[in-house]
């Protein structure tokens, strides 16, 4: 799962997850002992009591007024079949319901319920090959139709077209036993089935899910936007973006992509069917005009409208020493993520092994996370796997210092000049100081640089653009579920890669870390698997070093004084908003 510009053992019942941190920076400006190692645990639960609606009530909690979101620049996607973005999912989860979801409470409890279904999936022959799922009763749209099994395929038959080519791919590769997934089928526009291969609607409440080979981890690929249900009727292909249809408690109001978006209650959506979200707000505004320097100036003051929202955005740095008085440091919301921020390297474009690796030893990661607010973004990183993924293993293949090392550069290319570099950027005014940081360090290194910016509600787009014009770009990546199976293949498999769309940023593709991956995915031991991943892990970095591992993220981000049950999400990496409150 992308962040803005989610192998574990699997038993019959339950599923532990361990996170954890990682070190401070060399800048501790903003930071503190939150940003320290940390463990979080969870489970995917079939006990009838975490399965049950409503949602638990919150404590104190009250119904109704305005609850503000600030973000700079908006969404790319809201399509349930493009959604990738963790600030999008969280947005998505107020208006359309997975088969599965996270039931989480902000103290590290994290389990895996029914969302749509009543659990989170039948594994029918306890061989982890087919998977069942009844749809609770009374599930209706905004315009009181009935939510069906039928539509639930729909939405993931359309997932499989060419144009809606951004989202998850796992349940599509699975059903399909192949990483080109839609090779044969395309999805049901261009005459293909309303159904896609290897799934199966039993009746108006149940699919099933028939795999080749064992997919113990369905549980969680059935929380993803890919599991939404859309009706054939309300299907506008490419334009779905701009107004989904509301299968979850809030629905648009208003929508203006860029600018600003305005929801309000789903009258029927019914709590009694929805055991994740209490939907205390009466409305949820969505500003997106604003730049991270003014969403902090503005909820540090703390006054009128702003007391009632949160950001979604990191305190820049300028403005990290405003949030240590204790009346504002009590309304910081922090703590490290699942993300870890590469730069990717166009490999189609620097195919030198020792151009790549000397771009490792180029960039001053220091001088990036100082950009963001060093420790209060997050730590230098080393590894493509983030801490919070098990089986991490700690390695450092270049023993680079964190500000560079120029004369090691010069080492590696000798008398070879440096190619040109064309370093792309999200026009934000924090990105724009992250690659202003990294051109100096480039250029300090003896690359030439041109930089150019893209604009940030289109940049995953560009950059996943197959022969884009760009040899270096920043992006985040957190495991979609704390394997490494959501990590290595989605970022690293060369199978992957096709025109549009692509998580594959790098343009990586080698054929003996094809088949590792392979091998791998056909471990039936947790342990042995998860061991498995951190060797490949060192392995493509030492290898091909096709990335360079920039930072491990860390939220921090403020919210007003009448928010309530604000807190980061296990799951997404920045505050939930599903069980957030207005304080009346």
């Amino acid at each position: 799962m992308r962040s803005k510009i989610g192998a574990v053992a699997i038993s019959a019942l339950s599923v532990a997850l361990v996170a954890s941190g990682c070190s401070e920076t060399t800048n501790d400006s903003g930071g503190s002992d939150e940003g320290k190692a940390q463990v979080q645990s969870g489970a995917i639960s079939y006990d009838a009591a975490d399965n049950k609606a409503p949602a638990p009530a919150v404590e104190g909690a009250t119904k109704g007024g305005n609850l503000g979101v600030f973000l700079p620049d908006g969404f790319e996607h809201l399509d349930p079949a493009r959604n990738y973005v963790n600030v999008q999912q969280l947005a998505a989860q107020l208006l359309y319901r997975s088969l599965a979801g996270y039931r989480e409470d902000g103290k590290g409890n994290l389990k895996v319920v029914g969302d749509l279904a009543e659990n989170p999936g039948t594994d029918v022959n306890k061989d982890c090959k087919v998977w069942e799922y009844k749809l609770r009763p009374g599930l209706k749209y905004e315009d009181g139709s009935e939510i069906t099994a039928n539509d639930v395929a729909y939405g993931i038959a359309r997932s499989y077209s060419t144009d809606l080519s951004e989202g998850p791919h796992y349940i599509q590769e699975w059903l399909a036993d192949s990483a080109s997934y839609n090779a044969t089928y395309k999805g049901p526009y261009n005459g293909g089935a309303a159904v896609p291969p290897g799934l199966t609607v039993v009746d108006a409440q149940t699919l099933r899910f028939e795999f080749k080979t064992p997919h113990c981890d369905m549980p969680y690929a059935a929380t993803l936007p890919t599991t939404a249900p859309v009706p054939k009727a309300k299907d506008t292909k490419t334009e779905y973006d701009r107004k989904v249809f509301s299968s979850g408690p809030y629905k648009i109001k208003s929508y203006q992509i860029g600018n600003s978006m305005v929801l309000e209650r789903n009258t029927n959506w019914d709590p009694n069917t929805d055991p994740l979200r209490t939907a205390y707000p009466d409305t949820f505004t969505f500003n997106f005009t604003l730049q991270a320097d003014q969403i902090a100036e503005r909820l540090v003051a703390d006054a009128g409208p702003d007391q009632t929202a949160v950001s979604w955005v990191n305190v820049p740095a300028a403005q990290l020493a405003k949030t240590t008085t204790p009346a504002v440091k009590e309304r910081v919301i922090q703590g490290p993520t699942q993300y870890v921020w590469y730069f990717y390297i166009n490999n189609d474009r620097i195919k030198d092994l020792n151009v790549r690796k000397a771009l490792n030893y180029a960039i001053d990661k220091d001088a990036v996370l100082k950009a963001l607010g060093g420790s209060a973004a997050g730590t230098p990183a080393t590894t493509l796997m983030s801490p919070t993924v098990a089986g991490y293993e700690k390695y450092d293949v270049f023993n680079a210092p964190v500000t560079g090392d120029p004369a090691k550069v010069k080492e590696l290319l000798g008398s070879t000049p440096p190619p040109p570099l064309v370093l792309a950027y999200a026009n934000t005014p924090r990105r724009a100081a992250q690659a202003e940081a990294a051109r100096k360090s480039l250029e300090a290194s003896g690359f030439k640089v041109t930089t150019k910016a893209i604009d940030s509600t289109n940049y995953y787009t560009e950059v996943g653009r197959k022969g884009n014009p760009y040899d270096i770009y920043l992006g985040g990546w957190g495991s979609d579920w704390p394997s490494a199976y959501t990590v290595i293949p989605p970022v690293f498999d060369g199978r992957k890669i096709v025109p549009t769309g692509n998580q594959n940023l790098a343009y990586f593709n080698d054929d003996s870390v094809n088949k590792e991956i392979d091998r791998i995915n056909g471990l039936t031991n947790a342990d042995e698997a998860a061991k498995a991943w951190a060797a490949l892990d060192k392995r493509i970095m030492t290898e091909f070093a096709p990335v360079v591992p920039a930072y491990y993220d860390n939220n921090y981000v403020l919210i007003g004084s009448k928010v309530g049950n604000a807190y980061t999400s296990d799951a997404f990496g920045t505050t939930a908003l599903s069980n957030i409150f207005v304080k009346q």
